[in-house]
């Protein structure tokens, strides 16, 4: 076993994975990039750290951060202490607030773009594969786990002790119950203006996310608390390998920029804000810095070869019958052509766009940014689109930090990835190249096929119901194994408009049409 395979294998045992065996994925990162990309951090906040730390379940003296617990929400321990003494999850990050002067706790990139399989007695952590966070379940845990804590005097003498520490007495503790109150308040206000509004009308369940929509929600209502929407389109975490070659991300390629498109997702998960006109109007606490980091790291992350000794070999003639087929049927949309050289002399992917109406499937991540409409407020730009709003706020943000770290004009372009900070909303999603898909499930881009076998299928033989948060790989099938995972699990029920159905139809001539009429029966998801 290599030395890297050694490190990998002690990582995995040390972070809670059961294994008797293990494979590394050869993917181009050392041990320390990784614990980078886990854990540097951008600048988002969730709670104020000495408080996670200290933080028990709701309804035990168990911690929070336990590895047994975290996993229910599916995130993954991680015992490894290089850049992460504290033995912080993976996608968390301790982060200092420069202008609240707090330090908090905040999620990276890694929370949802960091996957891990088992099979058999392996365990396999791929960087950049689409994570099984349940990104609704865990906030929730989390108001739940600091409202218990306030009610329950034993509870809070705990919590108090582990965070005041030498400085605990009667004045502290006091001024932890205030500041952990108003915490508290704040969000079961926020909880009720999202009950009241219907803001998640579904359960996303595990690994899907509506990040435009509950991002947008946490930055443009800050402008306008008219600006609140529903976000009921989850969509599956795509993978970060070669994203950055791509001349637009995201599944409806809205974003060309990649300093653009990370301060968009450093400020939705909570990053402060000012927005108040004056002299620090744009000041934030997202670390451009980190994310001019990380950014570097990714281009240097390969995707994942399929691990032969653990899954069994490929058969070679089967790939070549393979490799034909996909020429004749899908070459043309997922295999781009690069584009001309750019001013910076740099050339990108040119991913294909595929118009809603041609693509016949889910339509509401594509058309709730386009026709989201932004009440500006202290922006003072009168009624905008989401997409401008979001470049304004995004480019403003750039310019500021950009200003403030005195950065040349070369290193300026260098972080912006040398394209400029454009948005938009195309009533499309992008087909993206398939490099590592057996990696990749479930399937489309709002997750709505389990497996690969199903995707190739004719659309009547798809499960019209399976289940999702389950991490053990099923090789055969190529997807997740879809059971009942503990004790949270959610369904994932197909939308069906008559008896059509609103996923990737490979047989184009029967395509669904008409008005897209959504239901979402009994809380269940539907895709």
């Amino acid at each position: 076993m290599s030395v890297q395979a050694q490190a990998l294998c002690l990582f995995i045992i040390l972070s809670g994975g059961v294994l008797t065996g293990c494979v590394a994925m050869q993917q181009g990162w050392t041990e320390e990039m990784r614990q980078t990309y886990y854990h540097a951090p951008q600048g988002a906040k969730l709670l104020p750290y000495a408080w996670f730390l200290a933080l028990e379940q709701a309804t035990n003296a168990q911690a929070f951060l336990s590895d047994e617990h975290v996993r229910k929400f599916g995130i993954i321990p991680d015992q490894n202490m290089l850049k992460n003494p504290d033995r912080l999850p993976v996608g968390f990050a301790k982060t200092f607030d420069q202008i609240l002067q707090e330090t908090w706790v905040g999620f990276t990139c890694a929370v949802c773009h960091t996957g891990e399989f088992f099979y058999q007695d392996h365990t396999i952590r791929i960087d950049g594969a689409p994570a099984m966070l349940d990104a609704l379940t865990l906030p929730r845990a989390i108001e739940q786990a600091v409202g218990a804590t306030l009610a329950n005097p034993e509870k809070f003498d705990r919590f108090a002790k582990a965070v005041l520490g030498g400085d605990e007495n009667a004045t502290t503790r006091q001024r932890l119950v205030q500041s952990v109150t108003a915490y508290l308040q704040n969000l079961q206000a926020i909880k009720q203006i999202d009950e009241q509004h219907k803001t998640y009308p579904i359960q996303w369940g595990f690994g899907r996310l509506d990040a435009l929509g509950r991002g947008g929600n946490s930055v443009l209502t800050k402008l306008d608390p008219r600006n609140l929407r529903p976000a009921d389109a989850p969509v599956s975490f795509p993978a970060l390998w070669n994203a950055w070659t791509f001349e637009w991300m995201q599944w409806n390629g809205a974003i060309t920029q990649p300093m653009g498109r990370n301060l968009g997702q450093a400020i939705g998960v909570n990053a402060t804000l000012v927005l108040e006109p004056g002299e620090n109007q744009f000041a934030t606490s997202v670390n451009v810095k980190e994310l001019a980091a990380i950014e570097e790291l990714i281009q240097q992350l390969e995707p994942p070869v399929w691990p032969s000794e653990i899954f069994g070999t490929i058969d070679q003639k089967k790939v070549k019958r393979g490799a034909k087929l996909y020429e004749e049927q899908c070459a043309h949309c997922h295999v781009p052509e690069m584009t001309t050289p750019n001013q910076h002399g740099r050339q990108f992917k040119r991913v294909n766009l595929i118009p809603l109406e041609e693509i016949g499937t889910d339509p509401l991540s594509a058309t709730n940014f386009h026709d989201r409409m932004v009440e500006t407020g202290p922006l003072g730009l009168g009624v905008k689109t989401a997409a401008e709003a979001t470049q304004h706020l995004t480019s403003n943000i750039r310019n500021r930090q950009y200003h403030e770290l005195k950065l040349s004009k070369e290193q300026q372009r260098s972080w912006d990835g040398y394209r400029p900070n454009l948005w938009r909303a195309p009533l499309a999603y992008i087909a993206r190249p398939h490099s590592a898909v057996w990696a990749l499930a479930p399937y489309l881009h709002n997750g709505s096929v389990p497996n690969l076998y199903q995707l190739l299928s004719p659309r009547e033989e798809r499960d019209a119901v399976f289940y999702v948060g389950s991490a053990k790989f099923d090789p055969k099938y190529v997807g997740f194994v879809s059971r009942k995972w503990l004790i949270a699990y959610f369904s994932l029920i197909h939308v069906f408009q008559g008896t059509q159905m609103w996923v990737m139809n490979f047989e184009m001539d029967r395509r669904p049409t008409g008005p897209l009429d959504l239901l979402y029966p009994n809380g269940n998801v539907g895709t």
